[in-house]
C-alpha cells in the first residue's frame, strides 16, 4: 500500500473516532483582539499630483490633435507615404516572424503541459 494512502487512512480514523477537544475559553478574546487590531484601509484620495498629470496628458493629446488638424496637405501626404513604406518594410522583412511565432507558441504551450504530465506520471 502506498504511504500516502496509509497516512490518509490514519487521519480519517482519527477524525472519526477520537473525541473532540474542548474549545479554549480565551479563544474569543484572542480572535477579537486580532480582528480589532487590523488596520482600516485608507480611503482613495486624489492629490494635486494626479490633477497635474491628468492636465499634462490632456494638453498633450489636444496639442497632437490640433497639430494634426493644421498640418499642410503636402506634409500629411509625406507622412502617409512614410507610413506605407514602413508597413511594407515590416511585411517584407517579417516573413520569418510567422513561423517563429507559431513555433514559439508551440514551445510555450508544451512547456505549460509538462508539469501536468509529470504529476500524472507520478500518480
Amino acid at each position: 500500500m502506498d504511504n500516502r494512502l496509509e497516512q490518509d487512512a490514519l487521519i480519517e480514523d482519527a477524525l472519526q473516532y477520537y473525541p473532540l477537544a474542548p474549545m479554549p475559553r480565551d479563544i474569543t478574546v484572542s480572535v477579537m483582539a486580532r480582528i480589532q487590531s487590523t488596520p482600516v484601509p485608507r480611503p482613495f484620495k486624489v492629490t494635486w499630483n494626479d490633477f497635474a498629470i491628468a492636465l499634462t496628458i490632456t494638453l498633450c493629446v489636444v496639442a497632437l490633435f490640433f497639430t494634426a488638424q493644421n498640418l499642410p496637405p503636402i506634409i500629411l501626404a509625406k507622412i502617409r507615404i512614410q507610413g506605407i513604406l514602413i508597413y511594407q518594410d515590416i511585411l517584407v522583412n517579417a516573413r520569418w516572424l510567422i513561423p517563429a511565432v507559431l513555433f514559439g507558441a508551440a514551445v510555450f504551450f508544451s512547456a505549460l503541459t509538462i508539469p501536468y504530465f509529470q504529476k500524472q506520471l507520478m500518480k
